[in-house]
């Protein structure tokens, strides 16, 4: 009987404590409404992207521009009666054209999270409560180091990535287009400089360069308006050579990216309508 109190008492505290969580902010507070769900819902973009093409005797740039439309056009509940919306993506290279289908993909928010299922990964696109400076692990679901196939090339693009709310509820305007409340993801920004030994010449330093830049940028009661991504790589890239007189430093080594880049591709995608 002695133990019963105190086990009661517990008990009591934790419920205190989950309901005082739930009121303490407001549901608008919580920022779900920067993902907001229901069926019937439509995201017209237009994306302009880059695809570096490896090729006999160099890399193509492969350079698009596209239409793309989302739109939510049911439900479905998995094995643990999780609620997921399924969306359907189309694009199209002008309004005189037909929409082609790409792709399905799956939506699901609960108290906690956010979440974008395509492609068989798994990303946690938000956390709640919605606060600026807050991180979490967006790729838990699956191995940051799983190759990713990229134009026939196996790319690691996930390694390292840290998500973080850089500003919530911002004013701004993408593209001619203003948004009230506003929040930008920053999920990752770097430039991994890797060196080592040249592999058919002893003694030849090489650099392997890794770029990796994402964001996304999502407002009240939409959804996603922006988005960004690099993922590059540039490999075996000779830091120098020999001459008679001196060291010179191979010019293509300093080339912007873009210019120099042996895998990989741009994205950059924002809402019209």
């Amino acid at each position: 009987m002695k133990y019963i109190l105190p086990i009661l008492l517990t008990i009591t505290l934790l419920i205190i404590w989950a309901c005082n969580e739930e009121t303490a902010k407001p549901r608008a507070e919580w920022g779900y409404d920067y993902f907001p769900l229901e069926i019937g819902m439509v995201w017209n973009y237009e994306m302009d992207s880059i695809t570096f093409r490896p090729q006999v005797g160099g890399v193509l740039h492969d350079s698009v521009h596209l239409l793309v439309r989302e739109t939510l056009v049911d439900t479905l509940r998995d094995l643990e009666n999780k609620l997921w919306y399924r969306g359907e993506r189309y694009d199209r290279y002008s309004d005189s054209l037909p929409w082609r289908f790409r792709q399905t993909f799956l939506l699901y928010r609960d108290r906690r999270k956010a979440i974008r299922r395509e492609d068989n990964l798994e990303f946690v696109k938000m956390t709640f409560p919605v606060e600026q400076y807050k991180n979490w692990d967006g790729h838990v679901a699956f191995d940051e180091n799983k190759p990713i196939e990229v134009a026939g090339e196996s790319m690691i693009i996930y390694q390292g990535w840290d998500y973080v709310y850089e500003y919530v509820d911002e004013n701004e305007t993408i593209h001619n287009r203003s948004y009230d409340s506003l929040c930008l993801i920053n999920s990752v920004d770097s430039e991994i400089e890797i060196e080592e030994e040249h592999p058919d010449i002893e003694g030849q330093a090489v650099e392997a360069f890794n770029r990796r830049f994402a964001v996304e940028k999502y407002a009240r009661g939409i959804g996603l308006v922006y988005r960004e991504m690099e993922v590059m790589d540039r490999a075996n890239c000779p830091l120098w050579f020999d001459h008679p007189d001196t060291l010179i430093e191979k010019s293509w080594c300093i080339t912007p990216w873009n210019e120099a880049v042996d895998a990989g591709f741009i994205i950059r995608q924002w809402l019209v309508e």
